[in-house]
C-alpha cells in the first residue's frame, strides 16, 4: 500500500482513471486498484491487488487497510480482461458492508466499464477512454510524478546491469588502489566533503561517471557516510534517481547501501512498490541492512511514510539515525 503524501482530489470517473498509474508508479495490468478516501474526496492511501488473488483474501486486506488509513470510503478499478470483472464485483460486494464505495469501475481493451450495481449511466456499456490523454495525467508529469509502462518496467529499475558491473568494479579498483598508494584515510570531514561533492553533482541533474560511481560506492561503505547520506536523503526526484542508477551500476558487493537509499527515498515518494523492490535488493547482498529491512516491515505492516512525522529529524533526535546497518 502507497502512501499518498500530497493528497489528490478526483473530480470524476476520468480523473480518478488519468490518476491511478501515478499513484501506483506504472501503468497497472491484471490488477485491482483500491484508493482509501478521507473527507473532501481526497485520496489517502492506494493500494494494488493481484486480479489472481483469492477474493476472501483481498476483502480482508482492504477492510484492514482501511481501518489503518481512516478511510470514509474506497474507490475500486480492475484492469484485465473484460470477463475478469466479475471479480472485482465480488470484492465490492465483501467490501461493502464494511467500507462504502464510492466508486468503482473495470478497464479493458481501452474503455472503463462501471460497476455500480443498478446503474444506467453510459460507462456500463463501456467508454473509450485513454489514461495518458488527460488534465490529470498531465498535472502529475509536470510535477515530476511517474508512471512507468508496467510492473516490470519498474521492478527492471532495480535490477542490476551486469555490463556495469564490470566497468564499476574496474573503477572500485582503482579508486582503492590509489587510496592505498596515497597511504591516506580520509578522515569525517573529508569524507563529507567527498560525499556531498559527488550528491551536489547528482542535484544538477547530472548522471555519475563510472569513476564517479565508484568513488560514491567506496564512501558509502563507511558507516558514517551511510548514514550521513541516509540523513541527506528524503523524496526529491533527483535523489530517487540517483540512488536507483547506483543500485543498477555497482556489483553486489556494495549494492545494499544504495539499494536501501533508492528504498527510503521511494518510500517516502509513496512509491512502496518500488521501495520494496529496492529493499528486497538490498537484503539479498546484506541481510542485516536494518534500514531495508524497516521499510520491508512497514511495507508488509500497511504503515504510511507519514509515520516519519518529521524529517530530517530536528536537533536532539540524531537517535533515529542509530537504526542505520
Amino acid at each position: 500500500m502507497s502512501d499518498v503524501s500530497a493528497p489528490q482530489v478526483l473530480r470524476g470517473p476520468e480523473d480518478l482513471l488519468g490518476m491511478v498509474p501515478y499513484l501506483v508508479g506504472y501503468h497497472p495490468a491484471d490488477s485491482i486498484v483500491v484508493l482509501y478516501v478521507q473527507s473532501g474526496s481526497r485520496v489517502r492511501a492506494v493500494h494494488v491487488l493481484s486480479l489472481a488473488a483469492p477474493a476472501v483474501r483481498a476483502v480482508d486486506e482492504v477492510l484492514d487497510a482501511a481501518r489503518r488509513t481512516g478511510a470514509e470510503c474506497v474507490l475500486v478499478v480492475g484492469y484485465g480482461p473484460l470477463p475478469a470483472a466479475s471479480t472485482v464485483k465480488a470484492l465490492i460486494a465483501g467490501v461493502t458492508a464494511s467500507v462504502p464505495v464510492g466508486y468503482s469501475c473495470f478497464v479493458a481493451d481501452g474503455r472503463y466499464y462501471c460497476l455500480k450495481p443498478g446503474c444506467g449511466c453510459m460507462a456500463v456499456t463501456g467508454i473509450p477512454f485513454d489514461p495518458r490523454a488527460t488534465a490529470v495525467a498531465a498535472a502529475a508529469a509536470v510535477r515530476g510524478d511517474v508512471a512507468l509502462p508496467s510492473r516490470e518496467a519498474m521492478l527492471a529499475l532495480t535490477a542490476p546491469d551486469p555490463a556495469a558491473h564490470i566497468v564499476v568494479r574496474m573503477a572500485i579498483r582503482r579508486t582503492l588502489r590509489q587510496a592505498l598508494a596515497d597511504d591516506t584515510r580520509p578522515g569525517p570531514a573529508d569524507a563529507d566533503l567527498r560525499l556531498h561533492e559527488l550528491l551536489d553533482l547528482a542535484r544538477a541533474d547530472r548522471r555519475l561517471t563510472d569513476g564517479q560511481v565508484a568513488r560514491l560506492a567506496v564512501l558509502l561503505d563507511d558507516c558514517t557516510v551511510h548514514r550521513a547520506a541516509w540523513y541527506g536523503t528524503d523524496q526529491e526526484m533527483w535523489q530517487r534517481n540517483l540512488w536507483l542508477d547506483l543500485t543498477r551500476r555497482v556489483p553486489d558487493r556494495y549494492v545494499a547501501v544504495p539499494a536501501a537509499l533508492a528504498a527510503w527515498c521511494a518510500w517516502r515518494r509513496g512509491e512502496a512498490h518500488l521501495a520494496f523492490a529496492a529493499a528486497r535488493r538490498s537484503l539479498e547482498a546484506d541481510p542485516g541492512n536494518r534500514l531495508a529491512a524497516m521499510i520491508c516491515t512497514a511495507i508488509h505492516a500497511k504503515l504510511p511514510p507519514t509515520v516519519v512525522a518529521e524529517w530530517p529529524p530536528a536537533a536532539g533526535h540524531d537517535h533515529l539515525l542509530s537504526s542505520v546497518r
